[in-house]
C-alpha cells in the first residue's frame, strides 16, 4: 500500500466517522438530559447512551461505505494521472436496489473525468451515490465490462420504470 493510498483511507474514515460523531453527540446530550430529568444514576445514563448508539447494521453500513469510498478515492487519484481524454463508465450492479442517481450515471455514455464532474459533480468520484453505494467509475479497456456490471439500457429501463429504489 502506498503512502497516498494510506492517506486516502485515513481521509475516508474521517469523513464517515465524523458523520457518526454528530449522531453520537446528539444521543449523548439527549440521554444525559433525560437521565438527569428522570433522576437516573450515572451507570443508567451510560447504559442508555450505549443502547441508543448505532446498531450493528448501522456500523456495518459505516464500514462498508468507508471501504467503498476508499476504493473510489484510489480510482479518483489514478484518474488525475491519466490522459484527459480517458473515458470512464459507471460500473456496479444495476438492479431494483440501485439509487436514481446511480441509474442516471449508469445510463450515461462513456465520459471523461471533466465530463463526469461537469454532469454530476466532483463528489461522485469518491462518494458515488451515497451510503452503501456499490458503484464506481472505471476506465474503459478494449475488453469492456460484463453486462452484469454495466448495462446502460437496463439502467435507463429501471430509471424510467415505476420501481422505487431503496439503496
Amino acid at each position: 500500500m502506498t503512502e497516498e493510498e494510506i492517506q486516502l483511507l485515513i481521509e475516508m474514515d474521517i469523513e464517515v466517522w465524523e458523520s457518526y460523531l454528530t449522531f453520537l453527540s446528539a444521543q449523548i446530550q439527549q440521554q444525559v438530559g433525560l437521565g438527569a430529568f428522570a433522576g437516573l444514576s450515572r451507570a443508567d445514563i451510560i447504559k442508555n447512551i450505549t443502547d441508543a448508539a448505532l446498531s450493528s447494521a448501522q456500523v456495518e453500513t459505516l464500514v462498508t461505505t468507508s471501504l467503498n469510498n476508499y476504493s473510489r478515492a484510489v480510482t479518483s487519484a489514478i484518474m488525475e494521472d491519466e490522459p484527459k481524454d480517458t473515458l470512464y463508465q459507471y460500473i456496479g450492479p444495476i438492479d431494483a436496489r440501485t439509487r436514481d442517481i446511480c441509474l442516471e450515471m449508469g445510463s450515461s455514455p462513456f465520459l471523461t473525468q471533466a465530463e463526469i464532474i461537469s454532469n454530476f459533480g466532483a463528489d461522485v468520484l469518491v462518494y458515488g451515490g451515497g451510503y452503501n453505494c456499490r458503484h464506481k467509475w472505471q476506465s474503459i479497456s478494449r475488453i469492456g465490462v460484463p453486462k452484469s456490471m454495466y448495462d446502460p439500457s437496463k439502467a435507463k429501463e429501471l430509471k424510467s420504470g415505476s420501481n422505487k429504489n431503496i439503496t
